[in-house]
């Protein structure tokens, strides 16, 4: 982790007992660190996470490039970085054109110091590293919420914002269609106001209803606002028909940082050959889905095919023993483009501050060696990749003498997975929509993109892989039995026809939840329930008001729900679901606004609403493909392993515990004390990797004894 002399220049000086003080320059701060990594590894490689955070001094220069609210200001604020930290007089804008400029005079100057040192062919790549935390987002806030401003009116950013505007509507006729504006031009775009950045927080409003409705009349003063109506919103939508231009507003600000990683991952790649280069870039988790600015560019980022890989932290919920971390990106669509996915496992243990030991869960040894074994499954299962980040700078997050045998014989089992066939043969896709994020509320995008696939997405028994919706529209990509649209909420007429052409490739079910399609731009009206209908193939309908989700199977035995059960509650998350570097539950109350059902005489009902009696759930064969419909937002896992199974998928694992597994591993990491039952898709050996035995010969069914928290890790082609 270093800096540029842009940034740290170094500097000498007398302290207050006459005594000479020197603060290394960021260069030399590199050379030292990595001759200490050399001469405790020689055979090392090093990739350098460079920050290009332009200095204190530059910025008071120049305060057009910085985050500028309505009334003109600028919001001083603490930025730091893993090697820096700074009170700056405002937050640098990310799509800054002259900070680009700036930033790539100091990085080759950097580069050149490099390629002088000794140790220059040692260095194999750069990671470029920005903003708050090296995480690519701006440390002030886009909508100061508590006080009412907002930003972004740097001329920097409503140059980025014009440029934007010009590659995606190509003519100002184009653009004035979409927008409903016959005024409405490439140059000087508008920038929302609060009341049009209302949507955003528009659960806040009908949470505070559900959880305080008796004081509706008790209390002076006391607002209820169930259903609340904004002349911007549809429920927790963006009103679509009228304000497109907010969502190009927020699609702008995404892309803007995107493009300056781009640009910086240019200029190392005309300088170099063969040298990786990645970036922190693609949050679908933990994240701030609007101002934060790192999740709607990430396909921008991948098409560019200037960088290596892209990184993150995995999700901060659930991570103690029994849980799952989810992945804040789709990884598979790397992939396609021979491009990695890189997770930073910032693993913590119980020789955490006593903060964290509570918060992960983690006490003892036993509880750190457990997660430890369950992520590297994930990584070597998911055919993904992985550096193990001690944060303290002096060590101490894996100083075990435990962890650091469990780190040897996992150094064997990768090098063992690494000549075994890696590709996985799954029989379950994901797919996420990317340009749907900003027409729906923050809240809305936590529930169906990070507490979802945290709660439930890691539990069906089956392994999934992760795509955009657009790579279905690829040759290569791989085919599927069963696709589980998230969040698909705005396709257009090509992308719809392209997701019902893979389908049909071999009869495959395209399982939707809560209003996929309910915007389509190709549309004489952008945002309407038949846009619904048309994707789906089913007839629904709509009530612009709060509704619970809450749903029951139907009585009527059907085999699409054969690892149901009738008496409990579908339609929401029903498990716990926390943070892990901040406290407490993190779901809201259940409710859909709006809210949809079913209203085909031709589908076949699976599940009703509790509270309202219309269809909730339904299946019905389509032209070539199954169509089965949620209307609410979330489909528990024993529901999709259900329509798995009746889809031809073959289920591991029954028993709600988190399974990873490719031709090759089988993982089980144990949700409960108690037996526990793995159903192979062919007879084989299954091989313990850390205990180093067999647990049978030729089976395809194996029940073992587990405690909370076990992981096993089974190799089938044998000892490793």
């Amino acid at each position: 982790m270093a800096n540029t002399r842009w940034l740290r220049p170094g500097k000498t000086w007398i302290d207050e007992n006459g005594v000479e003080q020197h603060e290394l320059s960021g260069i030399e701060k590199f050379t030292v660190d990595a001759q200490k990594l050399l001469a405790a590894a020689p055979d090392a490689y090093i990739i350098v996470r460079i920050g290009l955070h332009p200095p204190v001094s530059w910025m008071e220069e120049n305060p057009q490039e910085l985050m500028t609210y309505e009334d003109g200001s600028h919001r001083p604020a603490i930025l730091a970085s893993e090697v820096h930290c700074d009170e700056v007089p405002g937050m640098y804008t990310l799509s800054s054109k002259k900070w680009r400029e700036d930033g790539e005079k100091a990085l080759m100057e950097f580069c050149d110091e490099v390629d002088t040192l000794p140790i220059a062919d040692r260095v194999i790549g750069y990671f470029l590293a920005a903003g708050g935390t090296s995480e690519w987002y701006p440390v002030n806030s886009l909508t100061e919420y508590e006080d009412g401003h907002y930003a972004d009116f740097s001329p920097s950013f409503l140059a980025a914002y014009s440029d934007f505007l010009r590659r995606k509507y190509i003519t100002v006729e184009e653009l004035r269609r979409a927008w409903k504006d016959e005024k409405a031009t490439f140059e000087n775009p508008p920038i929302p106001d609060m009341e049009k950045r209302n949507f955003i927080r528009i659960d806040e409003k009908i949470v505070d209803a559900l959880l305080n409705y008796e004081s509706a009349d008790r209390t002076i003063g006391k607002k209820i606002e169930l259903d609340p109506k904004l002349s911007t919103n549809l429920g927790v939508f963006l009103n679509a028909n009228e304000y497109q231009w907010v969502a190009d507003f927020y699609d702008a600000w995404h892309e803007g940082t995107a493009s300056t990683i781009i640009y910086f991952a240019k200029a190392l790649r005309q300088r170099y050959e063969g040298k990786l280069i990645g970036a922190f870039y693609g949050s679908y988790g933990c994240t701030d889905f609007f101002g934060g600015g790192t999740a709607t560019a990430v396909l921008h980022i991948l098409d560019s095919d200037v960088l290596d890989f892209l990184a993150a932290p995995g999700v901060y919920n659930n991570r103690e023993p029994g849980g799952f971390v989810a992945q804040r990106e789709m990884q598979d669509s790397f992939r396609l483009r021979n491009q990695i996915y890189l997770v930073e496992e910032d693993s913590r243990t119980h020789l955490e501050n006593a903060f964290y030991r509570d918060a992960m869960g983690l006490y003892n040894i036993r509880d750190s060696i457990c997660t430890l074994k369950r992520d590297f499954a994930r990584n070597i299962c998911e055919d993904i990749y992985a550096w193990w980040f001690d944060q303290h700078e002096q060590g101490g997050r894996y100083q075990h003498e435990e962890i650091y045998e469990l780190f040897a014989r996992q150094q064997q089992i990768g090098e063992y997975a690494y000549t075994k066939n890696r590709i996985k043969n799954n029989e379950i896709a994901l797919i996420y929509d990317q340009e749907s994020v900003h027409y729906v509320s923050q809240y809305t995008n936590d529930l169906m993109l990070e507490y979802y696939r945290t709660s439930d997405l890691g539990r069906i028994g089956a392994p999934v892989d992760y795509y955009f919706h657009d790579d279905m529209a690829r040759d290569d990509m791989p085919d599927y039995k069963l696709y589980l649209m998230i969040n698909t909420f705005c396709l257009d007429d090509v992308q719809r026809a392209a997701i019902k052409s893979k389908a049909r490739k071999n009869g495959a079910m395209l399982v939707w939840l809560y209003a996929p399609g309910f915007i389509n731009p190709d549309s004489d009206l952008r945002m309407d329930n038949k846009n619904i209908e048309e994707l789906i193939d089913m007839k629904i309908g709509r009530v612009d008001r709060t509704v619970s989700p809450r749903f029951k199977l139907t009585e009527k035995s059907h085999p699409a729900l054969m690892l149901g059960d009738r008496d409990r509650r579908y339609g929401y998350i029903d498990r716990d679901v926390h943070g892990n570097v901040c406290l407490g539950n993190v779901l809201a109350p259940a409710y859909m606004n709006p809210g949809f059902y079913i209203d085909d005489t031709d589908a076949e009902v699976l599940g009703y609403y509790c509270e309202w009696e219309k269809p909730a759930f339904a299946i019905k064969q389509q032209d070539g493909y199954v169509s089965a419909y949620c209307a609410p937002q979330i489909l528990r896992s024993e529901l999709i392993a259900s329509l798995a199974q009746y889809a031809g998928c073959h289920i591991y694992s029954k028993d709600d515990d988190c399974i990873y597994a490719n031709e090759s591993f089988v993982t089980v990491h144990a949700s409960y004390t108690g037996k526990h039952t793995l159903y192979f898709k062919k007879p084989c050996n299954p091989f313990e990797v850390y205990e180093k035995r067999y647990y049978g010969n030729n089976v395809t069914e194996l029940t073992i004894d587990m405690r909370l928290g076990d992981t096993l890790m089974f190799s089938l082609d044998g000892e490793c």
